[in-house]
């Protein structure tokens, strides 16, 4: 393992097991004095796995959880869950409206299987209706567009909709035989829905993204182009479309990865693989995760809680979702434990990207004053012997390269372009471009080779190798003589 030229004070602050306490102080995460008393509820719930009991005994634990986190979001200032629907509600309710459409997927999934077995050829059409009020919903909720449908939005509140749907996802998730029989009746047609179609995010999410893409790219970005790219962001928040459905094609997605084992039939594999890809994609991405929040997590408590499927889940590239659920999400409390007990195994087979957005995902919550505590931390803990992942950075933004000079780059003592590139970061001025000493900082982090010989320490020239050679020769020899066993 190359040295580490992270201050001893940080590494001792890091060994010491009030750390996660004291990291978690710097995290710009504050609760109200309303919300921290709801706070060990939420606390308690996510830890709660439900494994035992009933299967509507097992479905009303996991719901609970997800209530729980809607109290917690009205003591902080509200949510837009609990917002009522335009529609007239009626009882029955009107045919091919939300609230009959919603009773048909309950009724057909949970409340009448396996009676209504044979209408599960409906689902798609069904669950693809419940996807259009949404959206018709909040255009109008929110662009003020009209549609001719708007009067079958007919829920009493968004969160109805929400906990329905989660109902149901988890019925099928915790029941295999279940979940199968629903995908060989509903076809290709269900699978495409639950699978392969986009999530809906709506206009206003993709115009946010489009105008803040704009501004970030502009450091002398003017102030109106600014507070332009608040109110679009503004207005995003306000489209809960994905945000609710999410509840269920995550619990779907979930039980896919869940139920695939050895003896998986092709299919079986094809949706697992699937369903894997979707949740790293939602779970990691930025702009998603502004979208759907909370409802995601909910889904995704088991990977939490399972050791083998949090491996699995962090092989294909999330585990920047997991720090960024600790850091900021109603189930912090769990995924701090499952940080403390992460097994190494864990960090193995990871790609530059996903280490990079580990990285990020905890600079951008901690505090000014400690800006290189989340790259100290994560290159103390990641123990990968592998070169080109610790030290390529190719996908990594001039503000990140910087930020990470230490821990990239070249491990000679005294290595003179490392020195001089340490020399103009502080002089650096943020947002002020220079090309020539960016191409200067690329070439030296994109040049850097492991040793040959042990293929561990890595060095950005040939001169800085010989220079560091008697020092890193005793620990070469004995890394070879490691691998010959």
């Amino acid at each position: 393992m190359p040295p580490m030229s992270i201050p001893a004070d940080i590494i001792a602050n890091m060994q010491d097991e009030s750390f996660w306490s004291r990291l978690e102080a710097t995290v710009v995460f504050r609760i109200t004095k309303v919300g921290s008393g709801i706070m060990p509820q939420v606390a308690a719930a996510s830890r709660k796995q439900g494994k035992t009991g009933s299967l509507e005994q097992r479905i009303a634990d996991r719901c609970e959880m997800a209530r729980m986190g809607v109290k917690l979001a009205t003591a902080m200032g509200g949510t837009a869950l609990l917002e009522a629907g335009p529609g007239p509600h009626r009882n029955p309710p009107t045919v091919d409206g939300m609230m009959y459409c919603l009773d048909m997927v309950d009724s057909i999934i949970r409340r009448d299987y396996p009676r209504r077995k044979p209408d599960m050829v409906k689902l798609p059409y069904l669950l693809k209706r419940i996807r259009h009020l949404l959206r018709v919903f909040y255009d109008f909720h929110v662009g003020k567009r009209l549609h001719p449908d708007l009067t079958l939005c007919d829920w009493p509140q968004m969160f109805n909709v929400g906990i329905t749907l989660h109902r149901v996802g988890l019925c099928l998730q915790l029941d295999p035989p279940r979940l199968r029989a629903a995908m060989d009746v509903g076809g290709r047609e269900l699978e495409t829905f639950l699978l392969d179609d986009e999530l809906d995010v709506g206009d206003f999410r993709k115009a946010a993204l489009v105008i803040e893409k704009r501004v970030a790219a502009d450091v002398e970005a003017e102030d109106s182009n600014r507070m332009a790219a608040g109110e679009a962001e503004t207005a995003a928040e306000k489209d809960l479309a994905a945000h609710v459905l999410a509840w269920f094609l995550g619990d779907i997605a979930v039980a896919f990865v869940m139920h695939e084992h050895a003896g998986s039939a092709d299919d079986e594999k094809r949706w697992a693989s699937k369903a894997m890809d979707r949740l790293v994609h939602w779970s990691t991405s930025k702009t998603l995760r502004l979208t759907l929040g909370d409802t995601l997590t909910d889904a995704m408590r088991p990977i939490y809680w399972s050791t083998p499927l949090l491996i699995k889940f962090s092989h294909a590239g999330g585990l920047g979702a997991l720090f960024g659920d600790w850091i900021n999400s109603a189930c912090k409390d769990l995924c701090e434990d499952v940080l403390k007990k992460l097994p190494d195994e864990a960090w193995e087979k990871q790609t530059p990207a996903s280490l990079v957005a580990v990285t990020r995902e905890l600079q951008q919550k901690l505090e000014d004053e400690t800006p290189d505590l989340a790259v100290s931390f994560l290159y103390i803990i990641y123990n990968s012997s592998c070169t080109s992942r610790r030290y390529h950075w190719f996908n990594m933004t001039i503000s990140a390269r910087w930020d990470c000079l230490e821990f990239y780059g070249c491990c000679a003592e005294g290595c003179p372009e490392k020195d001089a590139l340490e020399g103009l970061r502080e002089v650096r001025v943020r947002g002020v471009r220079e090309k020539e000493v960016e191409a200067r900082l690329d070439a030296w982090g994109g040049k850097v080779k492991a040793c040959a010989a042990c293929g561990e320490t890595a060095y950005c020239s040939a001169g800085c190798q010989r220079a560091d050679w008697e020092k890193h020769k005793p620990e070469c020899l004995k890394k070879r003589k490691l691998a010959r066993r």
